[in-house]
């Protein structure tokens, strides 16, 4: 990468340095300050080498320096292994140097408490200031499997690199991120990139995210994430991955209460809410994984360079169970197992014995192990079966010599499949457990085939791939572009004050600055001026309490509704303010608000929370049972595009409510849609100002949508 390609290039010195020094340097070759340098030196670094220790001459028959600043040339890289208490004067010995960037392995920082905090706040600052970029502290450092760049002190360093380097990784767990390094070269996956950012003092997990997204050579970047710093720059970084159509998968830790308390504590990170985190990812593309073994899996696939078009399997088998068990793992995976064109059944009845199945999934039974020509010429015709995306088959060819003319064929007519259809093949081997693979899988591997041998993982692994490309292609569409600021944003500034709940009818104003609509309403301070709202607004009416002190109005017994005359109206405003006044004897009251008797009609809810990790998050549910009780809620970031509303809406499992059910016609989806814009506009414009916001009900009909109450807090 350069300058004019990269608008993050100035990161160029953590990974491309011409010259390294390693501050702390010691002459035992296990320990942090000596690791490197063997590392470096083993794996053929070609830039300068300076290790820094004022008591030692040399190490590793390298000439040693008393500081950094009595090295004669110029230093790129800084690698810090020294006391905490130190760390912050050797980083202004690096400034005074020049040295662009540091990876400080030194622990005893934020992780310890507040007396390191504070020291890492120092280190911060120094690097605000000074323009010093840093790594860590507390992190195992980081490596280029490029070019032999080993700014770490883990044992992984001195692994053999896999080609092709395709996969970058930022890890927020030093020990753990090396674990799934070792694991993914020992199952074929190669690096490229290995970043563990510690405790994120200066850089952090999505700016090494965003480099690694940036470098031509990386087509997969993969992390382990406890917590975002910055889900901003996240969010940015992950539209640039789609942009630029790299997969990333993020191990994201914490998905229970007990792992999101750990995870607090291990990073001091602000974990957020587990749900937020995966509709975000949804939301931008990343793709959430559980184990780091699905990244083992994915990467693979992704290098076919073929994606599904589709979601619709067809499994070709030579067993029944194992056919049926397929078909479960697909359907439970999101993958659909589709019948099969007649056509195609009659063609398959053609060639098979009367008691194969020709349903999908195909059972050839155990005449394939007699005719094993069966599995081939199943295969091309299910193949030719216009609504198959992906094929699933198993396989093995033991007791085969290599030069077998069915191996060969099995090979041309895989990539036939590859080269010049829409289908995506996966195809299983079959090695007697305990027995090496035999001489026709071996055939199959040394053509390049790719064969799998964990099902579950794999049909997993694809799931994802359609899923992402699902996305990709999605995200390209217009409506998927997030709306520019209005030029002047409603003045709210009457309305909002710092640390108020507001009453209904001050929470429903803000609403209607915003263009949503609410009910037809007029406040009260007397029975009489009651009745007299009432006659102007239009009979049946409801009457309410309005009080920023009584939020729950129902349980104080201060609604009343379908109010059909004037007699009822006065009685129901006296009543309103009693029950008001037993329910909390010191609240504020403004009145009682009058207000039109809505028709009946579907009752939704949008919300919104202020996360610890993503600020304003909006929330979308069906009213009553389904939000209370059910939890049949989505969730997405603000802000949104014209997009992510309709994706919130259709993915409740309530989404066939709205579409109408037992005779009742559809509702107006494009107006429940045009109200979470809208609210998404609000909470970004005052993005500071909110804490929490409910619209709840809100009354959607066939055509037309109204706000029945509303619940708004501001922070403090």
């Amino acid at each position: 990468m350069n300058q004019t390609q990269n608008p993050i290039y100035a990161m160029e010195n953590f990974f491309y340095p011409e010259s390294i020094a390693i501050i702390g340097a010691s002459s035992n070759p296990n320990k942090p300050g000596g690791l490197p340098i063997g590392y470096l030196l083993n794996k053929g670094y070609e830039g300068k080498i300076y290790p820094v220790n004022p008591a030692r001459e040399s190490i590793n028959g390298l000439k040693c320096y008393p500081s950094v600043l009595d090295i004669p040339d110029k230093v790129d890289l800084a690698i810090v292994s020294v006391v905490a208490a130190d760390v912050y004067h050797t980083l202004e010995e690096c400034v005074a140097k020049g040295i662009r960037a540091a990876v400080i392995f030194s622990a005893g920082f934020a992780e310890v408490g507040p007396e390191g905090l504070a020291l890492q706040q120092r280190l911060t600052e120094l690097a605000g200031k000074t323009g010093l970029r840093l790594a860590g502290p507390n992190c195992v450092g980081l490596l280029n499997a490029n070019n032999g760049v080993m700014a770490t002190f883990a044992p992984v360093a001195d692994l053999p690199p896999v080609e092709p380097k395709v996969l970058g990784f930022v890890t927020q767990s030093g020990t753990f991120g090396t674990l799934i390094y070792n694991d993914c070269l020992y199952k074929g996956v190669g690096f490229s990139y290995f970043v563990s950012v510690g405790n994120e003092a200066d850089l952090e997990f999505a700016d090494f995210l965003e480099y690694m997204i940036h470098d031509p050579g990386t087509k997969l970047v993969g992390g382990y994430m406890e917590g975002a710093k910055d889900t901003v720059k996240l969010r940015r970084v992950a539209e640039e991955a789609l942009r630029k159509e790299k997969p990333v998968l993020i191990m994201k830790a914490g998905s229970t209460a007990a792992g999101s308390r750990a995870a607090a504590s291990h990073t001091g990170s602000l974990a957020g809410s587990d749900s937020i985190y995966n509709a975000f990812f949804k939301q931008t593309g990343m793709i959430r994984i559980n184990l780091h073994t699905e990244v083992i899996h994915f990467a693979p696939l992704f290098q076919m360079g073929k994606p599904p078009k589709g979601r619709n399997v067809a499994i070709v088998s030579g067993s029944g169970g194992r056919g049926v068990t397929l078909s479960d793992c697909c359907e439970t995976l999101g993958l659909n197992v589709v019948p099969l064109r007649q056509e195609t059944r009659d063609r398959l009845e053609s060639i098979l014995p009367a008691f194969a199945s020709t349903q999908n999934p195909v059972d050839l039974t155990a005449a394939v192990m007699t005719r094993p020509e069966l599995l081939l010429e199943s295969l091309k015709i299910v193949s030719d079966d216009p609504d198959v995306d992906i094929i699933l088959t198993g396989m093995n060819f033991q007791g085969f010599d290599s030069s077998h003319p069915l191996i060969r064929e099995f090979i041309d007519f895989y990539y036939h499949i590859q080269n010049n259809t829409d289908k995506f093949m996966l195809v299983s081997y079959f090695v007697q457990p305990g027995s090496e693979m035999d001489s026709g899988g071996r055939e199959l591997l040394q053509a390049g085939m790719h064969l799998v041998f964990d099902w579950h993982e794999n049909i997993k692994a694809v799931s994802q791939l359609a899923t992402y490309y699902e996305t990709l292609q999605k995200r390209k569409q217009d409506k998927y572009r997030v709306q520019a600021p209005g030029v002047k944003k409603p003045d709210l500034s009457g309305l909002l004050k710092p640390g108020e709940t507001l009453s209904e009818s001050a929470a429903k104003a803000v609403l209607e600055k915003y263009g949503i609509p609410v009910t037809r309403e007029a406040m009260a301070t007397s029975a009489s001026e009651a009745v007299s709202q009432a006659k102007t607004i239009g009979y049946p009416v409801v009457l309410k309490v309005d009080s920023p002190d009584i939020l729950h109005k129902t349980e104080a017994g201060s609604v009343k509704l379908n109010l059909k005359n004037d007699d009822e109206v006065r009685a129901a405003y006296h009543e309103v303010i009693s029950n008001a006044r037993k329910y909390k004897p010191d609240a504020r009251i403004n009145g009682v608000s009058v207000q039109e008797m809505l028709p009946e009609g579907t009752e939704v809810i949008v919300g919104v929370t202020r996360d610890p990790a993503f600020g304003p998050v909006i929330m979308f549910g069906l009213g009553g049972i389904f939000v209370e009780v059910l939890k049949d809620v989505s969730f997405r970031v603000a802000p949104l595009s014209p997009g992510d509303a309709s994706d919130m809406i259709e993915e409740i499992k309530g989404f066939a409510v709205l579409k109408g059910v037992r005779g009742k016609p559809p509702v107006d989806i494009e107006a429940i849609a045009d109200v979470i814009l809208k609210i998404s506009a609000l909470v970004t414009d005052y993005r500071d100002s909110i804490e929490e916001l409910d619209i709840n009900p809100l009354i959607v009909y066939p055509r037309g949508i109204k706000a029945a109450d509303a619940l708004l807090v501001v922070r403090k």
